[in-house]
């Protein structure tokens, strides 16, 4: 990896952190620990001493990993409202196994050990919480850092953990106000900048994040109350190109008399199209959170009640080039070949009505998301007995719309207009590495040529859903305390969840006629767009006003649910009853200290789908509503043990079996059968999916140097049962005489499961040791190695089958800080090997090109004088601009090239 200026700018700026603490302090007293227990001094010291910031952060963070009763990583904010990166993804991508996505350069999703989000469980405060995504992953993204205290990841389960995850399960976590142990407000303020923003149409660079907190503690800390508010607004800025699946030409492009793989003959394939296109919008986020604690006293009663809201508008207008009928209809020229595949060709339109379409493309894209959770929580103990009882309730509403306004080559001639494809030419070339070039011999910002022809809310490109998603959560806990034997506690408990979740598809089409076409007035004309910088090799496009243009040619907006939108809208009922029984132990084993537990889960899932089936094959489509009820039944025992070999070595051991269930849209019972070249095709969901399961093994050895260090390697293994994927099997239909024809059913299935396995390494210390300045100065590494034997066969036929989706062989992060006397530095490197993945602009599997993330931070904090407790922070992620890149199987055959630019935060806080 090349690293350019800002990059150097930022390790200077570190390095001079040797030197800025003796300047800028050098009378400062210590601040109190920025947790709200009492300061802790290092081992190795004889005085005590007080830590601070993203230091104090690691340190607590390790202590909560060496005392968990699990294979666990641990998050901690440094202070109130403040964990170490302005993304709760990116934060957790930090930890050993975790790497996240990048949608639009931010991190939205989290894989945990090489396995995707359809295999990570999130909860918020310990309970499941909805999602506003067509399946269960929820976007972290609704979750403002500013009002979360840290979060928890769960890699080997107990008994008492909500089931649902097989890679691991991140347990999110507010405030409690008695547990924080004093009275604080905070208020956080920063501006945020986009460098691509100032050449993104319709993006503005300038965007901020404000936040306010208070906690508090009343009748003689008997009772707690939180309140927070969080508020953020970020600019959408990206730019890409991006090559469309390849598919077979049935000829044989180049003449070398080799064709692709799988392809008979000497037959190339081709991709279907190519584009290019700026996005540029807000991304608004609000946030609120509430909480009460309650304690009286005498340990005897505890109640404790949380409330959090988000709401999240996100707008984004695309607007580009896109060109599709590739593979027919054309004669071609100047042909690239790779081993049978085409990365760059010259096309000309030798039909009429189909081959070659090159057009403008003005798109919108908006969804808005409102989610309420909430839930209280009462604890009774006396004489060694404990009775939990904890009611969650979560709900979330999205409404969301993809609109695509297209222009045609248009000519007119005595009189007539009408399309005008023939002739037309067109050039791609992809190289690795950079975006692709394109060009026309037909100007794409010319009115008078490129006329408005359509717009589409279509459902392949999103479409104008509505997403409902209720949940309501009950458990019971009883526990019984014991002062000796093996067996400190036992735990048995039960739960209950009903969940409800519908998708309604709306879609909605406009169509000008040929003859009917003008030339674009100048008042529904923005301008033309240029591609930045790195984007040379596009030619320029119009920008079109897109709602003006569909009042003028097309009336009123109303997306609906349309006859063939049926079977793509479902309702899921999801009903669990769980119920578990735990031991907690201490003692000693083959003459070594231990403690751990053991205990067994038994989940009974009951589901119920609903929608309908579309029977296209006759010259009249005919719906049927369609239920399919499932249940099924697991027994999930587990096993934790935690040797503790010496002081400051110790080795755990976990057996466990865990499930993850299907997303909820695999569960869709819409199918719509149509007839395809003489058989029929069918597609839809799978309301009888099985969930995935799992065996797991855990063992990992954790080596404590001192409160600041650590050394630890895990490995795992999992074996899967089944895997989930998307295949299309040979099926059996009834045509409308009543005969048995054979044809195809694409939909997700149980597939053939295989085995994961992995090793982690984490490693972070204090250089404590080295003489001041520099004993500020500190590391945290990790790396994890993962492989696995699944793979999942890509349904069209160009890749083949395909690793894991979301299997990173390799990832890693490497952090080097300096924290000393209010004044901190870091900076930050994330890697991710390449791994397969699932776009939405394509049906295909893709795998996405490694890729290495650099961030840098900075920030001081007043410790005496007029402005104590004021914080100054500067923060700039992605410094190197690191592209996003995909591809199809092969490396030289790219997909998607997209940058996303740099981001750079600003701004101050204060606590007090």
């Amino acid at each position: 990896m090349k690293i350019n200026g800002a990059a150097k700018a930022a390790a200077n700026l570190l390095a001079i952190a040797i030197a800025t603490p003796a300047f800028a302090q050098t009378n400062a007293q210590p601040q109190d620990a920025v947790t709200p227990h009492a300061p802790v001094a290092d081992e190795q010291d004889t005085a005590e001493i007080v830590v601070q910031g993203y230091r104090a952060s690691l340190r607590t963070a390790l202590q909560s990993k060496r005392d968990a009763d699990r294979v666990q990583e641990t998050l901690s904010a440094q202070d109130l409202g403040k964990l170490p990166e302005a993304s709760i993804a990116e934060s957790l991508a930090r930890l050993p196994g975790l790497a996240t996505n990048r949608d639009r350069g931010n991190g939205t999703q989290i894989s945990i050990r090489g396995m995707g989000p359809n295999l990570v469980n999130t909860l918020l405060n310990g309970r499941e919480v909805v999602s506003a995504e067509a399946n269960r992953n929820i976007r972290y993204d609704d979750y403002p850092t500013e009002l979360l205290n840290g979060a928890f990841v769960y890699k080997s389960p107990t008994a008492s953990q909500v089931e649902g995850a097989i890679a691991g399960q991140v347990n999110l976590q507010t405030v409690r106000p008695l547990d924080f142990g004093k009275r604080t407000i905070a208020i956080n303020l920063r501006a945020s900048y986009n460098d691509l923003a100032p050449d993104i149409a319709d993006a503005k660079p300038w965007g901020y994040i404000g936040s306010i907190s208070y906690v508090d503690q009343f009748f003689d800390n008997t009772l707690g109350v939180a309140l927070g508010y969080s508020g953020r607004r970020q600019a959408n800025a990206t730019a890409r190109t991006n090559v469309f699946r390849y598919t077979n030409s049935f000829a044989d492009l180049n003449g070398d008399g080799k064709g692709a793989a799988g392809n008979s003959g000497a037959q190339d394939n081709i991709p279907y199209g190519y584009e290019a296109l700026v996005r540029g919008g807000d991304d608004i986020r609000h946030g609120a959170l509430a909480a009460v604690q309650w304690n009286p006293g005498h340990g005897l009663f505890e109640l404790n009640g949380d409330f959090f809201y988000s709401h999240v508008k996100f707008t984004e207008t695309q607007r580009g080039l896109r060109t599709e009928g590739l593979p027919f209809g054309n004669s071609f020229s100047k042909p690239t070949v790779v081993d049978g595949n085409v990365t760059g060709i010259t096309a000309t339109n030798t039909g009429v009505d189909f081959g070659l379409d090159v057009r403008n493309v003005n798109e919108s894209f908006f969804f808005t998301d409102d989610l309420y959770a909430g839930g209280l929580n009462g604890k009774w103990s006396k004489d060694g007995w404990t009775g939990i009882l904890d009611a969650g309730y979560s709900t979330t509403h999205r409404s969301q719309q993809f609109l695509t306004l297209r222009t045609e080559f248009s000519a007119s001639a005595n009189g007539f207009t009408f399309q005008d494809r023939f002739g037309s030419t067109g050039t791609f070339l992809t190289t690795p590495g950079q975006a692709a070039s394109f060009s026309f011999n037909h100007s794409l910002t010319d009115p008078n040529v490129n006329r408005i022809s359509e717009f589409q809310i279509p459902t392949n490109g999103g479409g104008a859903p509505l997403i409902n998603d209720h949940l309501w959560t009950l458990k019971g806990e009883i526990q019984r305390e014991f002062d000796s034997g093996f067996v400190k506690r036992l735990t048995g408990g039960g739960r209950f969840t009903d969940r409800a979740k519908d998708y309604t598809q709306r879609t909605q089409f406009g169509f000008i006629d040929a003859a009917n076409r003008v030339a674009i007035p100048s008042n529904l004309i923005n301008g033309t767009i240029t591609f930045p910088s790195g984007f040379g090799g596009v030619p320029q496009t119009l920008s079109i006003d897109i709602p003006a243009a569909i009042t003028r040619y097309f009336g009123t907006l109303d997306p609906q649910q349309s006859f063939y939108d049926q079977s793509s809208s479902w309702k899921v009922r999801e009903s669990t009853v769980a119920a578990y029984a735990q031991a907690d132990l201490e003692g000693t084993l083959f003459g070594i200290a231990v403690t751990g537990n053991a205990g067994v889960r038994m989940v009974h899932t009951d589901t119920s789908s609903r929608s309908t089936q579309i029977d296209g094959q006759g010259a009249v489509a005919f719906a049927t509503p369609v239920r399919f009820d499932n249940a099924f039944t697991d027994w999930l025992p587990n096993l934790n043990l935690n040797f503790k070999l010496t002081d400051k070595l110790q080795m755990r051991f976990g057996a466990s079996k865990a499930i993850a269930r299907a997303p909820l849209d695999d569960l869709n019972a819409g199918v719509g059968v149509f007839t395809s070249g003489g058989a029929p095709s069918a597609t839809g969901g799978n309301p009888l999916l099985e969930p995935f399961r799992a065996k797991q093994l855990d063992l990992t050895f954790e080596w404590y140097f001192d409160r600041d260090s650590a050394l630890t390697i895990s490995g795992f293994y999992k074996d899967l049962d089944t895997f989930i994927a998307t295949q299309t099997t040979t099926r059996n239909f009834t045509d409308t005489g009543g005969n048995i024809v054979q044809g195809t059913f694409t939909q997700p299935i149980n597939g053939r499961g295989g085995t994961i396995k992995g090793v982690e390494v984490a490693f972070q210390k204090a250089f404590t040791f080295l003489p001041a300045p520099f004993d500020g100065f500190g590391t945290y590494l990790n790396y994890s190695y993962t492989d696995s034997d699944i793979t999942v066969q890509e349904r069209d036929n160009a890749i083949g089958a395909t690793a894991l989706p979301g299997l990173s062989k390799h990832v890693g992060n490497a952090t080097l800080y300096y924290s000393k006397r209010g004044f901190e530095a870091r900076i930050a490197y994330r890697y991710r090997s390449n791994y397969a993945t699932e776009l939405g602009d394509t049906d295909r599997l893709l795998y996405t090109r490694n890729e290495g993330v650099l961030d840098f931070q900075t920030s001081y904090k007043f410790q005496n004088g007029p402005l104590k407790n004021v914080e100054l922070l500067f923060q700039a992620n992605n410094l190197t601009d690191e592209p996003f890149e995909t591809y199809y199987g092969d490396t030289r055959l790219q997909g998607r090239y997209e940058r996303f630019g740099r981001r750079f935060l600003a701004g101050v806080s204060y606590s007090f």
